[in-house]
C-alpha cells in the first residue's frame, strides 16, 4: 500500500473484518489472506490517519475511539460501494444479473429444480452449487456465492443479510420390527439398539448430538455416515435407529418401507433453514429467492411430508422470523 492520505477500499474491508474479529489471525482467515498482510494494513491505516486504531495486545483485540469512528465510516463506504457495483451490473444487463446460489443437499434434492425454474426469469445466468454446509459457507464468505440457503444462520457474521425460510422438524426413524405398535420410548431405543449417526463433522450430526444432550440420552453409534440415502438403508435393514429431519425422509420415500417415522419429543426439535446474502448488492433478488423457497416448502414439500406422517403438518412450515431461543 502506498504511503499517502488516500485510503483504499481494500484497506477498509480489511479493517472492517478486524473490527468484528477476536484476533488479527481470525480476521486474516476470514479474508483468506495472511496475518502479516492484515497487520501491515492496520499499520498503514494508522500512519494515514495519524492515530492508533487497534489495541492488538488485548484479547480479544479492541478498537480505540478513533478506530470506532473509522469502523463506522468503513462500513458505510463498503455498503455504498457494493450498492454502486450492483446498480452498475443491473444497468449493464438490462436489469438482470448473474446469480450464484449455494444450497444444502437436503433442500436441493426436493426443491432445487423448481427453485431454478422460478428464479431464472430474474437473472441473466443462474448457477447452483450444493454440498455440505462448511464449504458452502466459505464460498459465500469468499464471494464465490451470492446467496446461500443453509441450516447454519452464521450468527458470527453479523454483516450478512438473513431471510428465515422454514422449520424442518427432527423425527425418529426405527425399523418396524422394533415398533410393532407404532410407538417406542426413545430412552429404550438408546439403551437397546445401535444408533445410526450422521457424520459429526456435518451440521446434522452436530445437531443430533445437541438433541441427545438436551434429552439426556446417550447414543451408542456403531455407524457414522454422511449420506442420508445410506443411513436410511441401514435403518431399513434393521441395523439400528436414527434421528433425521423431514427434508431428509421426503427425498427417499421408497426407503421408508418397513420403517416407522415417529415424533421426537412431541416435535420440539427442529432445524431452521435461512437464506443468507450480502446486503445492498442484489436488490430484491434475495427477498424474491426467499419467498420462492417458502412457497415451495409450504405448497409442495409439506404435503409430501403429511403423506408420510400427518402430524408433520403441525411441525413443518415456512417462517419469516427465527424463533426466540
Amino acid at each position: 500500500m502506498k504511503n499517502n492520505k488516500n485510503i483504499e477500499i481494500s484497506a477498509l474491508k480489511i479493517f472492517a473484518a478486524v473490527a468484528t474479529s477476536q484476533t488479527l489471525t481470525q480476521a486474516a482467515e476470514q479474508l483468506g489472506i495472511t496475518q502479516s498482510a492484515v497487520s501491515q494494513t492496520i499499520k498503514q491505516l494508522e500512519i494515514q490517519t495519524d492515530t492508533q486504531l487497534v489495541i492488538t495486545r488485548s484479547r480479544p483485540i479492541k478498537l480505540t475511539p478513533s478506530g470506532q469512528v473509522l469502523k463506522d465510516y468503513a462500513h458505510q463506504v463498503i455498503t455504498d460501494t457494493q450498492r454502486m457495483l450492483a446498480e452498475v451490473r443491473l444497468a449493464s444487463k438490462g436489469g438482470l444479473i448473474p446469480l450464484n446460489v449455494g444450497m444444502v443437499d437436503s433442500f436441493c434434492d426436493v426443491a432445487g429444480v423448481q427453485f431454478m425454474q422460478q428464479l431464472k426469469p430474474f437473472t441473466s445466468k443462474l448457477a447452483l452449487r450444493t454440498g455440505l454446509v462448511s464449504p458452502l459457507t466459505q464460498a459465500l464468505l469468499n464471494r464465490d456465492l451470492d446467496i446461500l440457503i443453509t441450516g447454519d444462520p452464521l450468527d458470527q457474521h453479523p454483516q450478512l443479510q438473513r431471510f428465515p425460510l422454514l422449520r424442518d422438524p427432527f423425527v425418529i426413524i426405527v425399523p418396524e420390527k422394533f415398533s410393532r405398535d407404532g410407538s417406542v420410548d426413545i430412552q429404550t431405543l438408546a439403551d437397546t439398539l445401535p444408533f445410526i449417526q450422521y457424520n459429526r463433522q456435518s451440521r446434522l450430526g452436530a445437531l443430533t448430538d445437541l438433541i441427545a444432550r438436551r434429552m439426556d440420552i446417550t447414543l451408542h453409534s456403531d455407524y457414522e455416515l454422511d449420506s442420508t440415502q445410506t443411513l436410511l438403508r441401514f435403518v431399513q435393514s434393521g441395523h439400528g435407529w436414527s434421528i433425521v429431519t423431514g427434508l431428509c425422509i421426503v427425498r427417499y420415500p421408497e426407503l421408508l418401507q418397513n420403517i416407522r417415522v415417529m415424533q421426537l419429543a412431541t416435535g420440539n426439535h427442529a432445524r431452521y433453514l435461512t437464506l443468507l446474502s450480502r446486503p445492498d448488492e442484489l436488490g430484491e433478488l434475495p427477498r424474491v429467492s426467499a419467498e420462492v423457497c417458502r412457497s415451495l416448502y409450504r405448497d409442495e414439500i409439506v404435503p409430501q411430508l403429511m403423506s408420510i406422517a400427518p402430524w408433520l403438518g403441525n411441525q413443518a412450515f415456512s417462517i419469516t422470523e427465527m424463533p426466540t431461543i
